[in-house]
Order: C-alpha cells, then sequence, then structure tokens
C-alpha cells in the first residue's frame, strides 16, 4: 500500500458520463484512504472551469482532472505559483488507464497520490521527477511530509541537484530520529562541525555522537552540503539547508495599548538574539485576561499564529519553578504568565508517543522571562521529532 500524504480538501472536474463514474471510483477509493478528506464533486451550478480552478488553488486542494492533460494545463495556468506553494493536481484519463501528476509532485504529494490512485485503479502513475525516476532522497517531500519549513529554496534545488549527481549530504537533527537513514545522508556531529567552521565549541550536545565516525575525514565539512533540522538558525552556517519544525511556543505579556510592530521588534529582536528561527514558532500564549489584547491579536495575524490563553487557575498547575513578580500578582492573580503560558501550551501541543508513559504535561522552558517596554516574553518548546520512511 503506497503511503499518501495528509490532505483534508480534493475536488475532482469530468467532462464526460464516462469520466464522471471514474471520478466517483476515484472518490471512493480516497475516502477509503482518508476519512478526514472532505472531496467536492465536480463544478456547482453555473461555476466556469476558470472559476473552479481558482477557488481550489486558493483553498489548496487536491485538484483531479478527469479528461486530457491539455485541458488541465490551460486551466492551472494563469494561477500557478511556485513549487512550494501550488497544490497538486493530477488527470486522468476517463479510462482510468493512466494517472499523471502534472503539478506539486513533491511538496504537495502529488506523485504519492497518483500512485496510490494508479495503485487502486489498477492504472499506470506516470512519474516524470528526477529523484522520484532514480528512488533518490528528495529533500522537498521529506519536508512537507514532516512538517518542516524549508527556508532557503535555492539550496533545497542545490541539495536535491547534488543527490542526483551522486553526492552524500550531511545531516543534523536537534531531537529525536526514527526509521533508516536514506543513503544519500550522512550524519554530521554539530560539535566537530561547528568547531571546523567557527572554532567554538557547540552548546548542545548531539544525539548522534555514536555515528560521528561515519563523518568522511579527508573532505572539508565546509564544503559540503547539508541539511540541518531544529529550531536554531546559525549565523555562519555555510552551505546549509535549515528545515524548522513548529516547535516554539512564545508565552508573551504587555501592558494595554502595545502595538503589534512594538511586539513584532521584540520578539524579532529576542529570536534574533538567541539564534532561534521565526519559521519555527507554532503559537503564542497568554493569560485569558489577554485574549482580546490588539497589539498581540495585530501581531498574530500578521504571521498566522494561533492565540491561545488559559484561565488564572490553569497557569497555576504549570509544573516547575517561575520567575515571580509581586506586580504582576497583584494585576491578574498570579506572578508569572509568559512563562506559564509557554510552558502549558508547549505541553498541549507536544507529540505524546514521544514522552515516558504518553504524559507530557508540560514543555521545555528554553528561556525565561526577558522583558522591555512594558512587554514581556518567553519562550518554550514542545517535544518533537522526524522519521525517515
Amino acid at each position: 500500500m503506497v503511503k499518501i500524504m495528509e490532505q483534508t480538501q480534493a475536488a475532482i472536474v469530468w467532462f464526460t458520463e464516462n469520466g464522471k463514474k471514474l471520478a466517483y471510483r476515484i472518490r471512493e477509493k480516497l475516502e477509503k484512504a482518508n476519512q478526514n478528506l472532505h472531496i467536492e464533486m465536480g463544478r456547482k451550478p453555473g461555476q466556469s472551469l476558470k472559476e473552479w480552478c481558482r477557488a481550489g488553488f486558493e483553498r489548496k486542494q487536491l485538484l483531479i482532472f478527469v479528461g486530457a492533460v491539455g485541458i488541465a494545463v490551460r486551466t492551472i495556468a494563469p494561477f500557478l505559483q511556485d513549487k512550494f506553494t501550488d497544490p497538486a493536481v493530477l488527470v486522468l484519463d476517463e479510462q482510468g488507464r493512466y494517472v499523471i501528476p502534472v503539478l506539486s509532485g513533491h511538496v504537495g504529494g502529488g506523485n504519492r497520490w497518483a500512485a496510490f490512485l494508479a495503485e487502486e485503479l489498477s492504472a499506470v502513475g506516470v512519474i516524470t521527477t528526477a529523484t522520484d525516476l532514480y528512488g533518490k532522497f528528495a529533500v522537498d517531500v521529506f519536508a512537507s511530509g514532516q512538517k518542516l519549513a524549508i527556508t532557503d529554496r535555492g539550496m533545497a534545488k542545490k541539495i536535491s541537484a547534488e543527490i542526483l549527481a551522486g553526492a552524500q549530504v550531511g545531516i543534523y537533527c536537534e531531537r529525536k530520529v526514527s526509521g533508516s537513514l536514506p543513503k544519500e545522508l550522512i550524519w554530521e556531529d554539530l560539535d566537530e562541525f561547528q568547531a571546523k567552521l567557527s572554532g567554538k565549541r557547540a552548546v548542545q550536545e548531539s544525539p548522534f555522537r555514536e555515528e560521528a565516525g561515519r563523518l568522511q575525514e579527508d573532505r572539508v565539512l565546509e564544503e559540503r552540503s547539508r541539511i540541518y533540522i531544529g529550531i536554531h538558525r546559525y549565523k555562519d552556517r555555510k552551505n546549509t539547508l535549515y528545515l524548522h519544525p513548529k516547535a516554539l511556543i512564545i508565552g508573551i505579556g504587555c501592558k494595554k495599548g502595545k502595538t503589534g510592530k512594538e511586539i513584532e521588534a521584540f520578539v524579532l529582536k529576542i529570536l534574533q538574539k538567541q539564534q532561534l528561527a521565526m519559521e519555527s514558532v507554532l503559537c503564542l500564549a497568554s493569560l485569558d485576561l489577554k485574549q482580546e489584547e490588539k497589539g498581540i491579536l495585530e501581531f498574530a495575524g500578521k504571521y498566522q499564529l494561533p492565540f491561545v490563553t488559559f484561565s488564572r487557575e490553569k497557569l497555576l498547575e504549570a509544573p516547575g519553578e517561575y520567575t515571580e513578580s509581586e506586580f504582576v500578582k497583584g494585576v491578574t492573580g498570579i506572578g508569572n504568565v509568559c512563562e506559564r503560558s509557554a510552558v502549558l501550551a508547549a505541553g498541549e501541543f507536544s507529540d505524546l508517543s514521544l514522552a515516558q508513559d504518553n504524559q507530557v504535561t508540560a514543555g521545555r522552558l528554553i528561556l525565561e522571562k526577558t522583558a522591555e517596554c512594558g512587554i514581556t516574553l518567553a519562550l518554550a518548546e514542545k517535544e518533537w521529532s522526524v522519521e525517515f520512511e
């Protein structure tokens, strides 16, 4: 069975009665594989094909054309942006003999959907992407499947080209990794690498020190491209593609009237100082008294971040020791909002499978309360991991 991509919405269009019959067979197969997939069948009354396609692109739906490839290509052409944002588009002939991913085969999961439908319909999947043809590791597919943000599209393309040329690419991950490492990748020891590059010792211990012996000592590490998976972003890392998990929670508080721009400037300043990636921020957290704070909502809206809040009673349940403020306690009834809310939110978003006995009650506080000009924040990290198939 082909492992399919996570998807919440799909839309299927057809042009003949035979195409309609196949479309409903496709829906049956897709719903069987993913019960959470909402599938729109056909166009609405009076809706043009162009309007149908525009709606699908806006919603990032999996789009399936049952008909000629030419119709699909001409229809999607005005809406194309880039491989990292376009939705997957499949084309099937109305006899169901061929399944062709014509757009977003990697990041959008088009190739996997095509392989799945080809298997289910006893059809031929027409896959043309080079890494798939040669059975090579594709960093964009991996990042999409693991929900990791790609920060440098040019570097991602460079790494793919090097892998296709037969080169090995280094990799380091800040947290737990499961599965088998693809042969195109080689573990790098963070301590040794940073020592060579900047003359400094790394603060964090590499979880793969026992595999560091696999490094090829006769090669200059600075020249090898590498993939770094984690919440950090270091300025002195050359030839490095950062893949960032959504794992950082910002516990935040502020005086009434602080603007979104003021909050944004402070957050970015702290993240830069801590060498942490904005792309890794998962959400904001605070006391429920702040749930309508205009400045926080403006900042959250700009970066499309959820803003979760907790009651005073819930915050008091956060385990651990926290920096207490008598002033804050007098106003809110609790001595520390940002640290407690960050830790609690991190726990709620953590992967329970990574916790001992599946009991995650709190995240890991990585930056204690820091304040400036009436704004306070703290940072926590949720439990996360990556998996190679």
